[in-house]
C-alpha cells in the first residue's frame, strides 16, 4: 500500500508539473507607464525564439536586438544602449501565466534596471 501511495505522489508530482516552463518570456509583454512629464506611453518587450528581444515604446522600436536567456525563474540580458556594462540578471515572477514583473538581482546598467524594475507586464494575446 505504501509503494502505490508514494507511486501515486510521484506521478501527481510529475503531472502537475509544466512542461513549458511557467515562466516562459516568449512573445509580447505590454505596459502602461508615465514620464516625468505625465504623459502616458506603451511600452511592448518582444522576446524572440532566437534569443533576442526588441522593446518598443509608443510603436517605435527604442531597444533592437538586445540579447537574453533564461534560465527556470532568472532572466539574463543585454543590449546595446547598456554597453559595455556586462548582462544583468533578473527574477521572474509571474502569475496567472499572463503578468510577470521582473526583479533585478545584479545589473550595473541603471537604464536597463530603472526600465525594469516596478512595471507590471501583461502578456499580449496573440
Amino acid at each position: 500500500m505504501k509503494t502505490v501511495l508514494s507511486l501515486f505522489v510521484i506521478v501527481l508530482f510529475f503531472s502537475c508539473s509544466n512542461k513549458e516552463s511557467n515562466t516562459s518570456l516568449l512573445g509580447k509583454w505590454t505596459y502602461n507607464h508615465s514620464h516625468d512629464d505625465k504623459t502616458y506611453h506603451d511600452f511592448i518587450a518582444y522576446f524572440k525564439t532566437d534569443g533576442t528581444y526588441d522593446g518598443i515604446e509608443d510603436g517605435k522600436v527604442t531597444i533592437a536586438g538586445g540579447r537574453y536567456t533564461q534560465s527556470n525563474d532568472t532572466m539574463y540580458m543585454n543590449d546595446a544602449s547598456c554597453n559595455p556594462h556586462p548582462k544583468g540578471s533578473y527574477k521572474i515572477i509571474m502569475w496567472a501565466k499572463d503578468s510577470m514583473r521582473l526583479d533585478p538581482i545584479i545589473d550595473s546598467c541603471d537604464n536597463r534596471r530603472e526600465g525594469t524594475k516596478r512595471f507590471l507586464f501583461k502578456r499580449m494575446k496573440k
